[in-house]
């Protein structure tokens, strides 16, 4: 009898052991890949073909004169292809290209000075001739000036000036710098025009978002696993086996024992669980891809609103989890009884806890896990690589997750032993998850990697 004791004791520490060491099986890649470095040459290689793009859109956007007297003006026309090589955190803010219509004026003189004063402007679209709303620049220079213009992109009615009907835009800028045009000693202003043809048709390639090849994505999503995001998912393993304990705990009270069904119901839970979080970090990716800076401001102002109701929904989930698995001490809690009553399978409450851990995770590390995702996927504007970049992590995660679960589930001696203390497991489930969720709520989630870090060898 003692012989089977022991045999059951050793079958269940092992198998913990087997199932806990394939659930944390991402964790070679930081040994293995160097995260930084991956990240830094996928970056550069992204960096510069955009910047090559960018350059080839500005010389097709620019038109230039050069005056008599050493005098060169250059307009640039700030098309919304432009914008979406800009900085629109700052840019589109500023500028408003979605109300205006944009010209960046450059002049250049090596001899003597330039002109005082702002040019004269105004735009010419068919029989409309149109005032600008706004001119900065400034006055007084003595080599290099540049002007920012901007024209009202609709007439009063609402109709867009820059339509289907229009065949040319035309800016015309007058100032003296002509300086071979004199009278009476003084430089006569002469109008000059820049000229677009519409619709501008600019190649197609420059506007592709097939900058990211399917083998940087996956690279990029190795750097993020082996670097940025590590610390982060130590904890998602942790409140996973914590979960998982708690709601295997409830099945086995719920089916009265060790049963087929509470296998499946196990196994479905934990799928619950990963999609819950790839989910979040998918739509994490999407956004920050077509938002770009836009959801780095975002992600800064509302981080700790959102990390407290993350933790909130998981402490009230941990307390869920602890009354249904008849844990002591929680199952005295003011409406427990009701709780314990209430049928569900719990499915929804899982999803939601993994989404909500993740996305107090993702707050919590959300400077180091946005500004990296904004050098690579934001600045370039791709929802979709975006999306695809966090869910080929989120997968590289999910299977060691999934394969853990599968092992777990089909354990004997794990499944007795916590049948035979399903009040104690789910006591100590239901306390781990409030502790994370107090984590959140207090903003201390990076305590547990900074403890667990020098360990490791991943400082």
């Amino acid at each position: 009898m003692k012989q089977t004791v022991v045999q059951r004791i050793g079958a269940s520490v092992l198998g913990f052991v087997f199932v806990t060491a394939i659930a944390f099986s991402w964790l070679v890649f930081p040994y293995f890949v160097n995260g930084d470095k991956v990240l830094y040459e996928t970056g550069q290689q992204v960096q510069v073909e955009r910047m090559g793009n960018f350059r080839t859109l500005n010389n097709m956007l620019t038109r230039f004169i050069y005056f008599p007297g050493g005098i060169e003006v250059t307009a640039l026309y700030a098309s919304d292809e432009y914008f979406q090589y800009a900085d629109r955190a700052g840019s589109i803010e500023q500028y408003r290209p979605d109300q205006h219509i944009v010209f960046f004026i450059s002049e250049d003189v090596h001899t003597g000075f330039l002109p005082e004063g702002l040019a004269q402007a105004e735009l010419l679209l068919g029989d409309h001739v149109i005032e600008p709303v706004s001119a900065e620049g400034p006055n007084l220079v003595e080599h290099h000036r540049t002007t920012i213009l901007q024209f009202p992109k609709f007439d009063t009615t609402g109709t867009p000036y820059i339509n289907d009907d229009a065949d040319e835009l035309r800016l015309r800028l007058t100032h003296t710098w002509d300086r071979d045009r004199v009278d009476d000693g003084d430089t006569i202003p002469v109008p000059s025009d820049y000229v677009w043809e519409l619709p501008l048709n600019i190649p197609t390639e420059l506007m592709s978002r097939d900058t990211f090849t399917s083998i940087m994505v996956f690279s990029l999503s190795a750097g993020l696993l082996s670097s940025v995001l590590t610390p982060c998912l130590i904890q998602l393993v942790l409140i996973f086996f914590a979960t998982l304990g708690g709601i295997t705990a409830q099945q086995v009270i719920t089916d009265h024992g060790v049963t087929p069904e509470v296998r499946r119901k196990v196994m479905r839970l934990a799928t619950a669980f990963v999609l819950g979080y790839i989910a979040l970090f998918v739509a994490s990716g999407a956004l920050i891809g077509y938002a770009g800076k836009e959801a780095q401001i975002f992600f800064a102002n509302y981080t700790r609103p959102v990390g407290i109701a993350s933790g909130v929904i998981v402490i009230l989930f941990g307390i869920w989890l602890g009354i249904r698995a008849r844990a002591p001490i929680v199952c005295r809690i003011p409406g427990a009884e009701a709780i314990q009553d209430f049928k569900t399978r719990g499915t929804f409450g899982t999803v939601l806890v993994s989404i909500a851990f993740s996305l107090g995770c993702m707050s919590c590390f959300g400077g180091a896990i946005i500004a990296t995702l904004l050098i690579y996927v934001g600045a370039l504007g791709s929802a979709p690589v975006g999306a695809a970049l966090m869910g080929i992590f989120a997968a590289g995660v999910a299977i060691p997750f999934l394969l853990a679960a599968f092992f777990f589930s089909r354990m004997q001696g794990l499944f007795e032993a916590i049948s035979r203390h399903t009040r104690l497991v789910g006591a100590v489930s239901s306390a781990f998850i409030v502790f994370f969720g107090l984590l959140l709520v207090t903003d201390n989630f990076h305590t547990v990697s900074d403890f667990i870090y020098p360990f490791l060898g991943l400082e």
